[in-house]
């Protein structure tokens, strides 16, 4: 019988879909090998459509999930979770129970009892605290990315329309999406621009004649999009990842703390042009968008069978 993991995080409004995304995307690599329950707080259509695709799942109550998710806990169990709220105080209650634990970090601001911490948005080890026994994937050979992306060939990412991609994230809470069209529309020549919406994006689609919209777009789609797509204007998150796997170019920034971090690793590699604060009164968008990014995709081969050895042995 394969070793149960339960994977622990949630998404929304407040918090964007990315912990979720990822999340997923570990689960779905996992799930041959493993038995596999997703276990995330009153999740929505599109949540519970997307879950049903990889493993079982379970829904847990807004106000009781912290003590309901440890009760589960029998303690043959491996455990991921992914978010702001996992105390070490909490982390030490999963491991008190006997389980394997595996935490997603994006900010490193707690000291972790887990027995791996990933992070696929920074490199440097001395930047976290955790026990002797914890082990560091860092950086993009350990990206969290969605099955359609991890069989991307390069043939896919040639022969490329001149088209720019806009997305601002799962939630786009600031309607950022409608800042970077403004920015751009009328300005572009012939280039199409097409635009995923976040749930909370507030556009009203007929203000922008000939911008394509899409909304709750699965992996399979945003990869058909991209392969289309030259150019791609993002937040500093994982479909930034998907973007380079995908061999784009792409302009990204941030705003809120936990993508700065991520920002300046992408930044500064110049994997992507950096266009800074999305919230400050200065921001613009450069005049041309021929920027060129040296990055190497061949570090994102074989992300897929490094977990499912990486978990085989815990």
């Amino acid at each position: 019988m394969n070793r149960k993991i339960y994977f622990r995080a949630d998404a929304g409004v407040d918090i964007g879909y990315g912990h979720f995304t990822r999340t997923l995307a570990l689960a779905d690599m996992l799930k041959d090998d493993f038995e596999c329950t997703f276990y995330t707080v009153c999740p929505t259509p599109y949540q519970i459509e997307e879950m049903r695709k990889v493993c079982k799942h379970v829904s847990l109550e807004t106000d009781t999930f912290f003590n309901d998710f440890l009760e589960l806990l029998t303690g043959d169990e491996i455990v991921v979770l992914d978010n702001y709220f996992y105390t070490t105080a909490y982390q030490q209650r999963i491991k008190e129970k006997g389980c394997c634990l595996v935490c997603i970090d994006d900010v490193h601001d707690k000291h972790y009892v887990a027995d791996v911490v990933i992070n696929h948005g920074m490199v440097n080890r001395n930047k976290f605290s955790g026990e002797t026994w914890t082990r560091y994937c860092l950086g993009l050979k350990w990206a969290l990315l969605r099955e359609p992306f991890l069989k991307i060939k390069q043939e896919a990412i040639s022969n490329k329309q001149d088209n720019i991609i806009v997305c601002m994230g799962g939630a786009d809470p600031f309607n950022l999406n409608r800042l970077i069209l403004e920015h751009l529309f009328g300005r572009i020549g012939d280039k199409k621009l097409v635009v995923i919406l976040g749930i909370a994006s507030e556009i009203v689609e007929t203000e922008f004649p000939g911008v394509k919209f899409y909304r709750n777009l699965s992996a399979s789609n945003i990869v058909d999009l991209f392969q289309q797509s030259k150019v791609g204007i993002f937040s500093s998150s994982t479909v930034c990842i998907e973007a380079l796997v995908m061999g784009m170019t792409i302009y990204a920034g941030y705003y809120v703390d936990n993508q700065k971090e991520f920002y300046h690793y992408l930044t500064g590699n110049h994997y992507v042009y950096g266009l800074g604060n999305l919230l400050s009164s200065s921001f613009s968008m450069p005049e041309k968008l021929d920027f060129i990014s040296p990055f190497d995709r061949s570090i994102m081969y074989g992300i897929k069978e490094r977990y499912i050895q990486l978990f085989e042995k815990l």
